[in-house]
């Protein structure tokens, strides 16, 4: 049985993009840090966009997020070539579906089924 409301799952996304820090990834082999350039929550959705300037350029790969924590939460393993001359977005996008558990144990009367 399902048992989270649309709002519920929302407030799960809501408290995922706030637990953002900041993004980082390898350029030509040396680790770069920088901000989220912002995260979108709608319904049951999350889109994340770290944005690199024109100041990163050559061989981009490995671009994660980290928490507040500073554990990485999720890894995008591409690797790209970038040039100069343009920004270029990268977008983590998750949709939040509750998944029922069939091995999960019912319970009725204080007992485990």
């Amino acid at each position: 049985m399902k048992t989270l409301t649309p709002i519920g799952i929302n407030k799960q996304l809501v408290r995922l993009r706030d637990s953002l820090a900041y993004a980082t990834f390898l350029e030509t082999g040396k680790l770069r840090k920088v901000s989220v350039f912002k995260a979108d929550v709608t319904d049951n959705k999350i889109k994340i966009y770290v944005y690199l300037d024109d100041t990163v350029t050559g061989a981009v790969k490995d671009i994660s997020l980290v928490d507040k924590d500073g554990d990485v939460i999720a890894i995008a393993k591409r690797e790209f070539t970038k040039p100069r001359t343009k920004g270029i977005y990268s977008v983590f996008a998750y949709t939040f579906v509750e998944v029922e558990d069939p091995d999960a144990p019912i319970m009725t009367g204080g007992e485990s089924k």
